[in-house]
């Protein structure tokens, strides 16, 4: 097996362990390998697929402690986020267009936290949910990262662990899918070329990493999987800024 191919199984292996112990980090932990490994345009259409199905994996599994109404108002907010986010990136160069999430993810957290700090909190309604959902589908089309958006709105509305990361699944699904559906409308897309052994052994390393995430999300505390979201949040706010930068220099 070629060593790019173990790296990319590798890569996958880590996001499906990450998406079940936290509810998410999928895209945060795979996704800056995959786009290296492969290229910008298949390397995000890989991790939009795999994502898609790790999330509906766990929704699976945690489908009971789904706060709907919640899921409803985030994810009509994600649909029609993907719009703007697809043709911003489309307009902009790759580059300024990383350092721009980038520097929203680190700065939306950073504020979250701040204010989570002092006390302050924003009420969890429609208007709060909506204006969250199209946040994160217009970062989820331009970058592949509309997790760390829902992170802070988790954050600032003292939304529990579990119930978050449950709600978080499907829509995940439906977020991604949109912006997978709206990027390929506006300036297409790049199917992974992949041989069909590595794509098996995608599917096996995926399941392996859902279900060692199974095993140890009932060991791990939950205010654990809350600081494991928000480093992988921050992680993906940074690897953005920085390979923005680097993309300018």
């Amino acid at each position: 097996m070629e060593p790019v191919v173990v790296l990319i199984l590798f890569a996958v292996f880590l996001g499906a362990l990450s998406q079940r112990v936290t509810g998410m980090g999928f895209g945060l932990v795979s996704g800056p390998f995959l786009v290296l490994l492969l290229d910008p345009f298949s390397g995000i259409i890989l991790v939009n697929i795999c994502g898609i199905v790790a999330s509906f994996s766990v929704f699976a599994r945690t489908f009971a402690e789904v706060e709907w109404p919640s899921f409803r108002h985030l994810a009509l907010g994600a649909v029609i986020g993907t719009i703007p986010g697809a043709l911003i990136a489309s307009a902009l160069p790759t580059a300024p267009l990383q350092i721009l999430i980038g520097l929203l993810i680190i700065v939306s957290l950073i504020s979250s936290l701040t204010l989570g700090r002092l006390g302050r909190r924003i009420p969890a309604n429609l208007g709060t949910r909506m204006g969250t959902g199209i946040l994160s589908g217009a970062m989820s089309a331009a970058a592949g990262a509309g997790g760390p958006a829902v992170s802070a709105y988790a954050v600032l509305t003292n939304w529990e662990q579990r119930s978050f990361a449950a709600t978080l699944q499907p829509f995940l699904v439906v977020g991604t899918a949109s912006a997978v559906v709206a990027k390929v409308i506006v300036h297409g897309g790049v199917w992974p070329d992949l041989t069909m052994g590595t794509w098996i052994g995608l599917g096996l390393v995926l399941v392996a990493g859902l279900v060692g995430g199974d095993v140890l999300s009932r060991r791990v505390d939950t205010s654990i999987a809350r600081i494991g979201m928000l480093v992988l949040a921050f992680g993906g706010g940074a690897a953005a800024l920085v390979k923005g930068i680097v993309g300018l220099v």
